[in-house]
């Protein structure tokens, strides 16, 4: 309950504040111009970046806390109410203002109804990420499940953990669930609103009555205070997930241990030993002609502003080790989101069959998905990895698959009428056509996988993300944080700019 305020609390604000931006953004194209970098900026910023200069204002607490939530939370809103005020028809608009429609009321009576579904849907973002936030707002003391599985991995308690990040799922799924349901009802409700006010309003009512009166009765009398039961099932859990993990690290410690150093020695300790040894000029060279190769000239000029910056924040060691350890990661992502997501798109019942498990694996905060590989592979880089190629493959393969499955099935059926096999429709007709739905993919990847670097650092993953940790649990390396946290950031920014320069010149 100590979380599900924190969120309410934190989306209730955000909102206030996010759909008129969203309207505006959506209104005039200027000021959609000048919001589109700050929420970029806001959107590739790794979630710990939010807690360091929160707390300098407000403490460690409950509203630094909220006030990040609500900071980081925001940016979907705006963002898809003002492509939903984007998407409403121009001749619709055009019809409002022949009849004298104000700008107010075209604004009220057209715009906002016929975009309210695709509103709801931001609103449902939004909070899939404060319920995300929440649970890393622990770190400066945020109450609720999120400090219980921080303590727990701290001390590697796999049960407590398991326990307390299987109840944030379950009311990520809830709270989904609701919001998008509120969003098809509202649709039902456009389309038959003389049933709507019927037999729905008088439900409603009759809802928010009960309710009412249930509030009164906890507030007045103890026996309705009381919370029934002992919390028997969570002790099961508990003690299930314990015994899974000791099972599993007494029977495959030695395969997954094998597995850990196989990948770690062949692939990621060459590549991070290649970028921490050589010069930094050279790196920084080698990554700004990728910038221009891929992106063009300008991703170029923001790849070499974001080199020289990082080089002037004295973590360029701690920052290529991460770059080694992301760059590894989004490549396991790019080959699962296409064997993934080439099959979801070529088979419709693959699809059906898969895609629920990706959408359940979105609303899942971060903190998870370290808990089964803490059990798997102890508290190493390598599991922070792991997190986040699980973390992040889920986008890849829905993107892809959808890259799939818009090639248009003439063309597919004009290979196969030439004789070529799955193979070949695959690698030579579907993914070249598909070119701008995997660069988007690897783009979100790469976001995905960074934004998990802190949250590895929890668990051994080292480099920036221990950098940030430490900074917050240590004062006198304060200062280091702040400056991994702006490392972290820049990688995010030039990376971004780099996938989405290049996917617009592969659109092209």
């Amino acid at each position: 309950m100590d979380t599900l305020a924190l969120t309410v609390s934190a989306v209730f604000v955000a909102l206030l504040f996010a759909i008129p931006l969203g309207v505006w953004a959506g209104l005039s194209d200027r000021f959609n111009r000048v919001v589109t970098p700050f929420l970029d900026l806001m959107q590739t910023m790794p979630t710990m970046v939010y807690l360091a200069p929160l707390t300098l204002f407000f403490q460690i607490g409950p509203s630094s806390a909220t006030i990040a939530t609500l900071i980081y939370a925001a940016p979907p809103t705006i963002r898809i109410t003002a492509h939903a005020i984007r998407s409403v028809p121009e001749t619709t608009v055009e019809a409002a203002d022949s009849l004298g429609a104000t700008r107010r009321q075209s604004l009220m009576k057209v715009l906002l109804p016929m975009s309210k579904r695709t509103v709801v849907m931001g609103v449902n973002q939004t909070i899939m990420a404060a319920l995300a936030m929440v649970t890393i707002a622990a770190l400066i003391d945020a109450p609720g499940l999120g400090k219980t599985v921080v303590q727990a991995l701290q001390t590697l308690d796999v049960g407590t953990a398991f326990n307390a990040g299987l109840a944030i799922v379950v009311m990520a799924i809830v709270l989904d669930r609701v919001t998008t349901a509120a969003s098809a009802r509202e649709e039902a409700a456009r389309l038959s609103k003389n049933r709507f006010i019927t037999w729905r309003r008088p439900l409603l009512a009759a809802g928010a009555a009960v309710t009412a009166v249930l509030a009164y009765l906890s507030h007045t009398y103890l026996w309705a205070a009381e919370f029934p039961g002992e919390g028997s099932t969570g002790s099961t859990i508990r003690s299930t997930a314990d015994s899974v993990a000791t099972w599993v690290q007494d029977n495959l410690s030695g395969v997954t241990n094998a597995f850990r150093d196989v990948l770690t020695n062949s692939l990621l300790n060459p590549f991070q030993a290649l970028l921490t040894d050589s010069p930094w000029w050279l790196v920084g060279a080698a990554l700004i002609g990728l910038a221009v190769v891929l992106g063009g000239w300008r991703a170029g000029i923001t790849t070499a502003v974001c080199v020289g910056l990082l080089v002037a924040t004295g973590v360029w060691s701690d920052g290529m080790t991460t770059l080694a350890s992301t760059l590894v990661a989004t490549v396991l992502v790019m080959l699962l989101g296409i064997v993934f997501g080439v099959w979801m798109g070529r088979s419709a019942l693959v699809d059906r069959l898969i895609r629920p498990t990706l959408d359940a694996a979105q609303v899942m905060p971060p903190f998870v998905y370290l808990v089964p590989f803490l059990a798997l592979f102890g508290a190493t880089r390598f599991t922070a990895i792991v997190a986040a190629i699980v973390y992040a493959a889920p986008v890849a393969m829905k993107i892809i698959a959808d890259g799939v499955r818009n090639v248009p099935a003439t063309t597919v059926e004009a290979a196969t009428s030439a004789g070529c096999n799955t193979w070949q429709i695959i690698t030579k007709v579907q993914l070249p056509m598909a070119r701008g739905a995997l660069t988007l993919a690897t783009n979100q990847g790469l976001i995905y996988v960074l934004s998990m670097v802190v949250v590895g650092g929890l668990v051994g993953a080292g480099a920036l993300g221990y950098d940030v940790v430490a900074g917050f649990s240590q004062g006198q390396l304060y200062g280091k944080g702040l400056a991994a946290g702006l490392a972290i950031v820049l990688l995010g920014v030039m990376f971004d700019r780099i996938t989405q320069a290049a996917a617009r010149r592969t659109s092209a």
